[in-house]
């Protein structure tokens, strides 16, 4: 499950790999700071985090901003993928 949930509103899944997600967001219906977020996934299932039986993004601290560059690779493509977030 890679979509928006009730508190994770979902702007770009910026990678995905491996049953393996981060993504960029917004918490809360608060748009002013784009938020940080991960999950394991799983085809047909629920993956992780969950709470009571629906799936969650896990926020990374509000203090991790969007804004420092961090670049993943795809292996199976040539293509890089960047986040900025500062820790």
């Amino acid at each position: 499950m890679l979509a928006s949930t009730s508190k994770f509103t979902l702007v770009n899944v910026i990678h995905d790999r491996e049953g393996f997600a981060l993504a960029t967001g917004y918490w809360d219906g608060d748009h002013s700071i784009l938020r940080l977020a991960c999950r394991w996934h799983e085809d047909g299932g629920l993956g992780y985090p969950q709470t009571f039986g629906k799936p969650q993004w896990m926020m990374f601290p509000e203090t991790v901003k969007v804004e420092q560059v961090v670049t993943l690779i795809d292996g199976t493509t040539t293509t890089t993928k960047k986040v900025v977030a500062t820790f």
